[in-house]
């Protein structure tokens, strides 16, 4: 199912699916904490990029986005926190991002408070950079496009908002406020903005800003899943019928690895010219999960105690053990 129509199932065309595939999908929605504890057992690392020019990339990273450049060479920069790499671009690639290909859907950049939040949608209206912003309830969102067409998402967790899918009169999300609304509805940044008190465009982005989820074009979901399960992750939504599925590491927010195939089955990754995902890394904070996910890998190979592997689409990730 290509991406429009699952958004127009999921926003409200009832007449496409039976009620009972209303109640499947209410199911698979609904919060589900029972499996999950108040702390998350991974997190991510740096994400890395080919991108086709560094000097672009440069400007867009500290001057939109708002990082510190946090290392440079002729081919390669990194960028963060002041005390922490989020992103790392390679000026590898010699064409824009492709649609239409299995890999990369986009990567989130979260922010940990509203005020972190509305100083990055300050940081942009300030440049005039496009965006859009959407309420997801579980969270608040803009997306955007870096220099080569990769899709990036700042978001603010907001999991307390949530309280159940509503399924009659078509597919809708009730916050714990009792208002029903779209499950992407369109977001109010100027609300948001109001908790500034200046212009935090020229600030580097907050030490507590991390990597929060990565969403990925698979060119099967029922594959990718099963493998991100068997690494350790827990199953939050699972629905192969609209090619979707997500799983959290644990915590009130279950929204981590994210995976569809709105863009076709079976898509092979882009060209390695094509800008786009170069790998991930996802770092485990105890030893016994790092040793039973290891353990699950069909392939793998190690390198100083660390391991790098690929997932059923053939995405590459480094899994990795540090505190």
């Amino acid at each position: 199912m290509k991406r429009k129509k699952f958004l127009k199932t999921l926003l409200g065309a009832s007449a496409l699916i039976t009620m009972d595939g209303f109640s499947t999908l209410a199911n698979a929605i609904a919060p589900n904490n029972s499996d999950n504890n108040s702390t998350e057992f991974a997190s991510y690392g740096a994400i890395h990029l080919n991108n086709t020019s560094l000097e672009k990339s440069t400007h867009f990273w500290t001057k939109i986005v708002g990082m510190k450049q946090r290392k440079v060479s002729e081919n390669m920069a990194e960028f963060g926190t002041e005390t922490t790499t989020l992103v790392v671009v390679h000026q590898t690639a010699t064409k824009a991002f492709k649609k239409g290909y299995s890999g990369l859907y986009h990567f989130a950049i979260h922010a940990p408070n509203l005020a972190e939040f509305a100083s990055m949608i300050q940081r942009l209206n300030t440049h005039k950079y496009p965006y859009a912003p959407i309420d997801h309830t579980m969270s608040k969102s803009i997306y955007l496009d870096d220099p080569d067409g990769i899709n990036v998402e700042f978001t603010l967790e907001t999991p307390e908002r949530f309280k159940r899918v509503v399924t009659t009169g078509g597919l809708r999300i009730e916050g714990t406020d009792g208002v029903i609304r779209s499950a992407s509805e369109h977001l109010e940044v100027n609300e948001i903005l109001k908790i500034l008190k200046g212009d935090e465009s020229k600030h580097i982005i907050s030490k507590d800003t991390f990597l929060g989820h990565v969403h990925l074009y698979a060119n099967n979901v029922v594959h990718s899943n099963t493998f991100y399960k068997q690494i350790g992750f827990l199953q939050f939504n699972y629905l192969p019928q609209y090619m979707y599925a997500d799983l959290s590491a644990g915590g009130t927010y279950q929204h981590r690895i994210v995976m569809n195939s709105w863009h076709g089955t079976n898509k092979p990754l882009a060209p390695k010219e094509n800008a786009g995902l170069r790998h991930f890394q996802i770092n485990y904070k105890n030893k016994e999960k790092f040793t039973a996910a290891i353990a699950k890998l069909p392939k793998k190979e190690e390198k100083n105690g660390d391991f790098w592997t690929f997932d059923p689409t053939g995405n590459k990730i480094l899994l990795t053990n540090k505190t």
